[in-house]
C-alpha cells in the first residue's frame, strides 16, 4: 500500500488538466489545509502558491494545526512544494480564526490551478479544546465555524462563477462542507460540482431541521477508514461511500496522512472494524436517549472541567493518560446526574471492550456469548439498578 506522499511523487509531473481531478487529490488538498499557511499571506507581495512554503521548509517552522501529529506531514508538504501538480496551485482566501470564548475554531483557503478547476479546503478539529468542543455543541444547534462555512463558499464562488468548483475538508472541514452545501443558495450550489467529506460528522435532526439534502448527498463523496468514529455520528447514509485503509491502528486511522493509496485510487477497505461499531452504538445511544438540555449541561461540565486544569489543547490532555483522566473527574465540582450517567455508562462499555476486543456486542450475542446489554441510563434509580445488577 503506497502513502499519500508516493502518491504526489508518482503524480508530480501532471496536472488536473492532464489527469482529471482524482479522489486522492482531495485527500491532498485537505491535508494541505492542516498546515499554517499565515506567514506566507502576511509576508506575500503578490499571489501565493503551494511552492511557497518551501519558505517555511527551509526555516524549520513546519506548523500542522492537526491533533493526531505525525512527521509524515513535512514529507507530504516538501512533495506537494515540488510537484507541479500541487506546486503549482495558487492559494487565496486564506482564514485561520482561533477564539476560546465563545470556543471558535475554522480555518479555510481555497486552491486553484491554471485552468478552470477551484477546490475549497476546509480545515478538521485541530489540536485546540475550542475545536473539539465545537465539535461536540453540533450535535444539538448549529455553529459558529458552519455559518462562517456557508458565507465564505457563497461569496468565493459567486465572485468566480465561470469556474468549476469543488469542496470538501476532513474531519469538522467535512461537515463544514455538506453544512454550506445543503444551506446556502441552490443557484451558487449548482456551481459546486463535487463535496468531499472525509470522515467528518454529518448533520444532526437538531441542526437540519426539514432542510432538503438529496442534492447534497448525490454530489457527495464520503471516505473513512477501516475505524471510524468521528465520521460515522450523525450518519446522513451518503450512497457514495468509501472505506480506506490506513497505515495506522484503532483512533489514530482518523489521522488523514495515515490513509492508503493503491495503485492511483484509494486503498479500498471492505468494513469498518468491529471496535469502532462497538463506540459509535454508544455515542449513537446517548445522542439518541438524551435531549438537548442534558446534551448542553454535560458538555458544559466537561469543557469547564478540562480547561479550569489549565489544558488549553487535546495533546496536553492526552499526554497526562489515565492520570489525566481522572483529574478531570476530580474537577467535576457537584456534577449533574446526566454526567453521572455519562461517565459510568462510558466507563462501562470500555471495560466490557477490553474484555473482548475486537468483537461488537451484536456479534458476541450471535455467537452464544453472554455480554450485559446496558440501556442507556436515564434516571439515578436506573443506574442503581444496573450496578446492583453487576454485583449478582
Amino acid at each position: 500500500m503506497d502513502s499519500l506522499t508516493d502518491y504526489i511523487l508518482w503524480m508530480q509531473d501532471f496536472t488536473f488538466s492532464e489527469t482529471g481531478f482524482l479522489d486522492v487529490d482531495a485527500l491532498i488538498l485537505s491535508n494541505l489545509a492542516y498546515y499554517d499557511f499565515s506567514v506566507l499571506f502576511d509576508e506575500a507581495n503578490g499571489p501565493v502558491y503551494v511552492r511557497d512554503a518551501q519558505k517555511i521548509l527551509d526555516a524549520g517552522k513546519v506548523n500542522v494545526e492537526i491533533a493526531i501529529h505525525d512527521k509524515k506531514y513535512a514529507d507530504l508538504l516538501q512533495a506537494a512544494v515540488n510537484s507541479k501538480r500541487f506546486g503549482n496551485l495558487r492559494m487565496t482566501d486564506y482564514i485561520d480564526i482561533k477564539r476560546s470564548d465563545p470556543p471558535v475554531q475554522y480555518a479555510v483557503e481555497t486552491f486553484h490551478d491554471e485552468s478552470d478547476l477551484s477546490f475549497i479546503a476546509f480545515r478538521g478539529t485541530d489540536d485546540s479544546l475550542a475545536g473539539w468542543y465545537e465539535d461536540f455543541i453540533a450535535s444539538f444547534c448549529k455553529t459558529e465555524a458552519q455559518e462562517m462555512a456557508k458565507d465564505y463558499v457563497t461569496r468565493v464562488v459567486s465572485d468566480r462563477p465561470e469556474r468549476r468548483w469543488m469542496m470538501g475538508g476532513h474531519s469538522k472541514g467535512g461537515n463544514l462542507a455538506v453544512y454550506a452545501g445543503c444551506t446556502m443558495d441552490p443557484e451558487v450550489f449548482d456551481h459546486i460540482e463535487r463535496i468531499y467529506n472525509l470522515d467528518g460528522p454529518g448533520l444532526s435532526k437538531e441542526v437540519m431541521g426539514e432542510i432538503p439534502i438529496a442534492n447534497v448527498l448525490e454530489k457527495t463523496i464520503c471516505i473513512q477508514p477501516e475505524f471510524s468514529v468521528v465520521g460515522k455520528l450523525f450518519d446522513m447514509h451518503f450512497p457514495n461511500t468509501r472505506i480506506i485503509k490506513s497505515s495506522a491502528l484503532g483512533a489514530l486511522q482518523h489521522a488523514p496522512i495515515t490513509w492508503g493509496v493503491d495503485h492511483g485510487k484509494i486503498a479500498s477497505a471492505e468494513a469498518h472494524s468491529p471496535i469502532s461499531i462497538w463506540v459509535n452504538e454508544f455515542i449513537e445511544r446517548w445522542i439518541e436517549c438524551s435531549s438537548v438540555e442534558e446534551r448542553k449541561i454535560f458538555l458544559s461540565e466537561i469543557y469547564e472541567a478540562i480547561s479550569s486544569g489549565g489544558a488549553t489543547t487535546i495533546s496536553e490532555l492526552a499526554g497526562e493518560g489515565l492520570e489525566g483522566f481522572k483529574r478531570v473527574q476530580s474537577r467535576l465540582k457537584n456534577p449533574s446526574e446526566v454526567t453521572k450517567r455519562v461517565m459510568f455508562e462510558f466507563t462501562r462499555q470500555a471495560f466490557f471492550a477490553s474484555i473482548f476486543p475486537g468483537h461488537s456486542r451484536q456479534e458476541l450475542e450471535g455467537g452464544g456469548k453472554k455480554v450485559p446489554v446496558i440501556p442507556f441510563m436515564k434516571d439515578k434509580k436506573t443506574m442503581d439498578n444496573a450496578e446492583e445488577d453487576d454485583g449478582k
